[in-house]
């Protein structure tokens, strides 16, 4: 999937510190919703994976902050497919505040695997859907 996908998130009152600034982990929250969202856009329904045995767990994560996203502003996360191999699949983020400018970017790396947490390719039909 060489085109980002964009979804919408308003930030939560519980998201933020006492300074009222979005609190650094949640940027990863922030990820995911992007990555589940552009996988169901594509056609793959995380539940519907997990339902079949098959599990995405997160090997590694990277996250730049740029600026400060506060309290009920609405941010835009950009995610894409940088990367679709036997058994992993690396996307990248950007999120964006409400005028555009770039808040934070980052990438995570998620490897396929059994209901034993033991490695297995990722089904055919997954590659295939996320590698368009």
């Amino acid at each position: 999937m060489a085109t980002e996908h964009r979804v919408t998130v308003r930030v939560r009152y519980g998201e933020t510190d006492q300074m009222g600034v979005v609190y650094h982990p949640n940027y990863l929250l922030y990820f995911e919703t992007g990555r589940t969202e552009l996988m169901r856009a594509a056609g793959v329904i995380y539940s519907e994976m997990e339902k079949s045995g098959v599990f995405l767990v997160v090997t590694q994560a990277s996250c730049r902050y740029r600026a400060a996203a506060r309290y009920d502003q609405e941010l835009t996360v950009l995610t894409r497919v940088d990367e679709v191999r036997k058994a992993t699949v690396t996307f990248s983020y950007r999120v964006l505040g409400p005028g555009g400018g770039l808040l934070a970017e980052g990438s995570t790396e998620l490897a396929s695997v059994d209901r034993d947490k033991n490695p297995v390719r990722l089904p055919k039909e997954v590659s295939e859907l996320l590698s368009k």
